[in-house]
């Protein structure tokens, strides 16, 4: 067979095969594909379900340029091994997540994710990399206030405060930070409980959250599914790993803010404390427990006891009672009325500073 003649052959081979291609296996033709881009989705076109995702991811573009970063260096010594000689090295020592509170360049994070810092450096979103001054930080709520110096032709973006104290239980929220140090993670889930208290420190009251939160993501947003920081990630509970089994805390946006402001005014930040465990009734606000050696032990108040007034004024919710305390300076006394044995009586007590928390990791 000449050369010409296998050619010719493997033409028509290559023929057929592109027929039996474009046609199924009963010799019919098959239908080009339409590989168009499928038309835009708008809310109001899609089903509630959708609508409910997009308005997460919403709240996620908001909010995410407003968290950054913070990588924290140290100094450590080493020993050459032959000569024996020492020498320092400055190397990264820790890493967490902080929040930019507002377009001058405050920023705020948990004091424990600064606390053995000699060199700060907070990354924004976009990666761009600022060296930070430390201005204060507060221990009984776990908070520090750090300060960039922005570019003027790059201006920060400040998140929104939300409705800490308003927010429910049940509704969704997001939060965004850098776990293990992936920068702009981002979990969803729920405000699982409010007012929840660590080492027994009422005044604290943390919110609970079932959003993944893992080591890095403390001083990191807590959002609301508008985008606005409604808490500040803490710290976690976990069962015998470091992990995240879905209860994180955070401590409120309210809270945050207060302590952020006088830490940036160079003002006391002390918190005051009454050391009252106490529940919300169709009575009022009953005490459900009274911390050992607190101003309130001291003072005579008990299990059981119906709390009516702070200095004058009537209260319905142990959330009532916190804003009016933490309206006064540690060390100056408050007068609560008090309803026990179906008999009225006041009782004056004088505040002290909260206890320092934990550092949480």
């Amino acid at each position: 067979m000449s050369k010409w003649t296998k050619i010719g052959l493997l033409m028509v081979v290559a023929g057929a095969m592109a027929y039996v291609i474009s046609c199924g296996q009963d010799g019919k033709s098959v239908p080009e594909l339409n590989f168009d881009p499928p038309p835009k989705r708008s809310a109001d076109s899609v089903s509630p379900a959708m609508q409910l995702s997009m308005s997460l991811a919403d709240a996620v573009d908001t909010a995410l340029p407003s968290v950054v970063t913070i990588k924290v260096g140290a100094t450590r010594i080493y020993r050459e091994w032959f000569s024996y000689r020492y020498y320092k090295q400055q190397e990264e020592v820790g890493q967490g997540s902080g929040v930019i509170i507002s377009k001058d360049g405050y920023i705020v994070t948990n004091r424990h994710v600064i606390e053995q810092a000699e060199k700060v450096d907070v990354v924004l979103n976009d990666g761009t990399t600022y060296a930070a001054e430390y201005i204060g930080s507060n221990s009984q709520v776990d908070i520090a206030v750090l300060k960039i110096a922005p570019d003027q032709d790059k201006p920060l973006v400040a998140i929104t405060p939300g409705d800490s104290d308003g927010i429910r239980v049940g509704e969704l929220v997001l939060a965004i930070g850098a776990p293990f140090s992936l920068s702009s993670t981002v979990t969803q889930g729920i405000v699982s409980q409010k007012g929840r208290a660590s080492d027994l420190l009422p005044i604290v009251d943390f919110i609970q959250t079932s959003a993944a939160i893992n080591p890095g993501n403390s001083g990191g947003a807590l959002v609301d599914i508008e985008g606005r920081l409604v808490g500040i990630n803490t710290y976690i509970q976990t069962a015998g790993s470091s992990g995240s089994i879905g209860i994180g805390f955070a401590v409120p946006a309210a809270t945050a803010y207060r302590v952020a402001e006088l830490l940036i005014k160079g003002e006391n930040s002390d918190m005051p404390y009454i050391g009252v465990i106490t529940d919300n009734t169709r009575y009022g606000v009953v005490v459900a427990e009274v911390v050992e050696d607190s101003p309130a032990s001291k003072a005579g108040l008990r299990r059981g006891d119906l709390l009516r007034t702070v200095n004058g004024k009537a209260i319905s919710t142990s959330l009532d009672l916190k804003t009016l305390v933490t309206l006064v300076e540690p060390g100056e006394t408050v007068k609560l009325k008090v309803q026990r044995d179906r008999k009225e009586a006041e009782i004056e007590l004088r505040t002290e500073r909260i206890p320092d928390l934990k550092a949480f990791r």
